[in-house]
């Protein structure tokens, strides 16, 4: 760097952010500037020269001593000075490097309906990955589940627009909140969820309605706390790829958001428009459509700077349009520090040693009993022979889910000194409790396992056994990006293995390992017991064995819901009435298939635990503040055991003109319950707290009836019905 350049007012952290980008891009070529709109993979053949060839802005997947040598490497070569940023996909944790703390999977996490376990994990994953050399981490993810065919289900919060915006602006704010510069990225940018099918990635066909009252929420509520990045999703929205989307990255985020944060595309969306969606005759073209929407930085899209290079030079480009997006890049450098800070980070500094308690804890919270005839909790002292059945329950891959490993390459002793299985965690407690435990692993019975079940083996397995933990679920290699299903049955022999342990006349103990909701019915039929268990994490063996034998009592609440069948989707609880199959005379006036039930086989918010829990009648009384309520209901926990209980708020309006939900989740409240205490839980509800967009897609403040429902699942049976007029 020349001598120069050190009294550049740039190179000044007492002076105002905005000057130093100011000066710094007056400074820059064209090719220096496109180069900081550029992320490429610190994973290829080369990638190191990528910062001469390219004058490169940012890596991703770049992890450990890489990080250190790119750092120094643009140290030397960049005319400027100007640091890299380095992103990571930390998901569920920073869980890329062996030995870093992997949380349970986000749909495990969320049902614990705790926010603050989400603000600690953000804290923790934040703090870690920095001191790994880390900047920025592509989450929170506010894509919506509501197609468990997609592959993609177990990275999101669930179903529930208002819920997923509680979770991620928990998240977000624990990343931006550690204590360490360290950035966030609300993603898929928008709706990426809804593709058609199930399908990753596919065209997704939304109104403007539902876009606005459905799928931006969550966006918006992150965005508005001050999340520094935004990432776009790969597919089409109603005919046009998100990331040349101008309503969607100008009309929408720029102009009526007024984001000034920086927005990435995804994988190669700008190459995709090419190779996959034919949304354009040549890269060129796609980048000149990309660049007319709102894209910042480009991943994984090297064509880029050629033809950014050749389009401004041409004129279809202006400089301008560069600069707008340089000017937010390095706004973001310089307020994460980058230009003052060391290559290095002491790991040590910042990997603390109770991130282990909070993954556990995550572990305890985020499993949910759906069924229980009596037989839970287990008693080690009236056991003699436990059988357990089922690969899930000691593959430590499937039990930690996707991306805790650096782009799907597994490594089996990855982790490997953390991860308590669940066969190894009951193994343990065999030998303190001085009864028999065997085992039936992946040879008889898993997700890929497709020849037939060993009957002999299983009978003779479960002759005299006390109770049967039987543990079923999906392999990564059948979820996650890429790996959609048709079919939501448990895979491989699983089912046909189960239906060998009915047969036996034993108590069967199901847990759910798994990436997503199944059709499980018959299991669910058919066991004593049903634990959800999703992707519990490395202490997920360790969780279930405590909730097993009562050590804990379960506090899981479903964040989305289980179908009977693939062919009853969608089942979300929140759909917009009217079908008219209830006005059939030959079935019961319900709106359902002829041939499926009318309800979800397991619904959102649905879960128990160990204890009686008894509501008491609520009630609605007028605020002293002016159009407002509060709405009260005493819930007591009538046994000898504490508890936790999830009490849950939904409402229904009435909007002229539009088609609304049945009802919608607007609050709820955890509360923990001391054996034989009651407690009253309140909600304090405003009318200028319900904002709706009435028939010309205006907001309005709600006036008018309000139908209330207050209970323990979003099922009507466990809910009361109230009403409430804002005038």
């Amino acid at each position: 760097m020349g001598a120069d350049l050190q009294d550049a007012l740039y190179k000044n952290p007492e002076a105002p952010i905005a000057d130093r980008v100011d000066d710094l891009l007056a400074r820059m070529s064209l090719e220096e500037k496109l180069g900081q709109m550029m992320q490429l993979p610190a994973i290829d053949e080369g990638y190191e020269t990528y910062i001469e060839k390219y004058h490169l802005g940012s890596y991703l997947h770049a992890l450990g001593d890489t990080i250190v040598q790119l750092r120094r490497r643009n140290a030397e070569k960049s005319r400027l000075g100007i640091p890299l940023i380095f992103g990571i996909d930390a998901i569920h944790g920073h869980c890329f490097e062996d030995g870093s703390t992997v949380f349970p999977t986000q749909l495990a996490t969320a049902c614990s309906w705790n926010t603050e376990l989400f603000g600690r994990i953000g804290e923790i994953t934040a703090q870690e990955a920095y001191g790994a050399g880390l900047d920025w981490t592509f989450s929170p993810v506010l894509c919506m589940a509501r197609d468990p065919r997609w592959g993609r289900t177990g990275e999101t919060f669930g179903e529930d627009s208002f819920l997923i915006g509680e979770y991620a602006g928990a998240l977000a704010a624990g990343y931006e909140g550690a204590g360490v510069p360290f950035a966030a990225c609300a993603k898929h940018f928008a709706a990426y969820g809804e593709a058609e099918g199930g399908r990753d990635s596919t065209d997704v066909h939304v109104s403007e309605r539902n876009m606005r009252t459905v799928f931006l929420p969550p966006f918006k509520k992150v965005l508005d706390a001050g999340c520094k990045t935004l990432m776009v999703g790969y597919q089409s929205l109603n005919g046009i790829p998100c990331s040349a989307n101008t309503w969607l990255l100008n009309d929408l985020l720029r102009e009526e958001w007024r984001y000034q944060g920086v927005v990435v595309t995804d994988w190669n969306n700008c190459g995709q428009m090419v190779n996959l969606q034919s949304a354009a005759s040549d890269i060129e073209q796609a980048v000149e459509l990309c660049l007319e929407a709102s894209n910042d930085v480009f991943m994984n899209t090297p064509e880029f700077f050629d033809c950014a290079v050749a389009l401004v030079r041409s004129g279809k480009v202006t400089e301008e349009r560069i600069n707008q997006s340089v000017r937010r890049i390095l706004h973001l450098k310089f307020s994460l520090g980058l230009f003052e800070a060391e290559l290095q980070r002491d790991k040590a500094e910042h990997w603390q040693p109770e991130r282990w308690q909070v993954s556990e804890e995550a572990s305890r919270q985020s499993i949910t009993l759906v069924k229980n005839d009596g037989t839970l909790p287990l008693v080690a002292n009236r056991l003699n022979k436990v059988l357990v059945v089922g690969d899930n329950a000691k593959n430590l891959v499937n039990q930690l889910g996707d991306w805790a490993f650096l782009a799907n390459k597994v490594n089996n002793v990855d982790h490997r000194t953390v991860v308590v299985t669940l066969e190894q965690a009951l193994r343990e407690r065999s030998v303190r409790g001085g009864y028999r435990l065997d085992y039936l692993g992946a040879d008889y019975c898993g997700p890929l396992n497709n020849e037939a079940p060993n009957r002999f083996a299983i009978e003779e397995a479960a002759r005299d056994v006390d109770a049967i933990v039987f543990c079923a679920g999906d392999d990564l290699t059948q979820y996650g990006e890429y790996h959609d299903r048709a079919n939501l049955s448990l895979p491989g022999n699983q089912s046909a293995v189960f239906d060998l342990l009915v047969e036996t006349g034993k108590p069967i103990v199901t847990v759910m390992i798994m990436s997503k909701p199944h059709t499980i019915g018959w299991v669910l039929e058919k066991s004593a017991a049903v634990m959800i268990a999703f992707n519990p994490g490395p202490f997920g063996g360790s969780a279930i064995a405590d909730c097993l034998f009562g050590d804990v009592n379960p506090a899981g609440r479903l964040p989305i819901s289980f179908p009977v069948t693939v062919g009853q989707l969608p089942v979300f609880y929140n759909q917009a009435p009217g079908w008219h199959a209830q006005l059939s005379p030959k079935y019961d006036k319900t709106d359902h298939y002829v041939d499926a039930p009318p309800e979800s086989l397991l619904a959102f918010g649905e879960g128990m635990s160990y204890s009686s829990i008894v509501y008491g009648d609520a009630q609605i009384m007028a605020s002293k503040a002016a159009n407002a309520c509060s709405l009260k209901v005493n819930i007591k926990n009538t046994s000898a055991r504490a508890a936790v209980e999830v009490v849950q708020l939904y409402a229904r309006w009435c909007i002229p003109g539009v088609t609304s939900p049945v009802k919608n989740l607007i609050a709820f409240k955890r509360i923990e319950l001391q054996a034989d205490t009651g407690f009253d839980v309140e909600f304090e509800l405003n009318a200028s707290d319900f904002v709706v967009l009435d028939r010309r897609l205006h907001w309005q403040q709600y006036t008018g009836g309000l139908v209330l429902l207050v209970g323990s699942s979003s099922r009507d049976r466990d809910l009361q019905v109230l009403h409430w007029q804002f005038s």
